[in-house]
């Protein structure tokens, strides 16, 4: 089962066990020009928390992060790309379906074979007809679910809505705020 080279609109949810929270994201991806324009979703339910937009652009080796009330910017060295298909060397897992009677789903779920960074392992579920992602989840340090981010992606739409997403925003042009490491938004 093969991915083709797509771009993609979708929502994702987010459960930090590391940080103890749930995020929720906007989550657009452009596998052709390998860049992604995060938007994490603002919520009343957690007064006082900092939200931001984040935008990928692999090919210029560049990330930045946006605070979304004070529009301020800090860039970041990209980190390396990793195209949303079942990893070259995965083993596949299990295949199953979601849903109910005349309503379901079969999905696959595929791991890769070697360690991502820092010996994190992923595990990642596509819909079995049209490879569609439907869930990744990556044990940062082990086996223990509590050193693991698990993210749901739901309401796919193939094709980008609203390309201007992947326009540098006018506050992060000049930014002087620089930092070393690419941001852990998705590990």
């Amino acid at each position: 089962m093969a991915l083709k080279k797509i771009l993609i609109n979708a929502r994702v949810v987010q459960l930090d066990y590391v940080e103890n929270r749930v995020n929720r994201f906007m989550f657009n991806y452009d596998a052709v020009n390998k860049r992604e324009a995060i938007f994490e979703e603002l919520s009343e339910f957690t007064p006082g928390r900092r939200f931001y937009e984040y935008l990928v652009l692999a090919n210029e080796g560049v990330e930045y992060k946006v605070d979304l009330r004070t529009r301020n910017c800090t860039k970041a060295p990209a980190r390396p790309w990793r195209d949303i298909e079942i990893p070259p060397n995965a083993t596949f897992v299990d295949e199953y379906t979601m849903g109910g009677p005349g309503e379901n789903i079969v999905l696959q779920q595929w791991s890769d074979a070697s360690p991502l960074r820092h010996n994190a392992r992923r595990y990642i579920s596509f819909t079995l007809n049209n490879c569609y992602l439907s869930s990744e989840d990556i044990l940062l340090g082990g086996a223990n679910v509590t050193d693991s981010i698990s993210n749901r992606f739901y309401n796919l739409v193939e094709g980008i809505p609203n390309p201007n997403v992947f326009v540098v925003p006018p506050s992060c042009q000049q930014t002087k705020y620089h930092q070393t490491e690419p941001f852990t938004l998705w590990p």
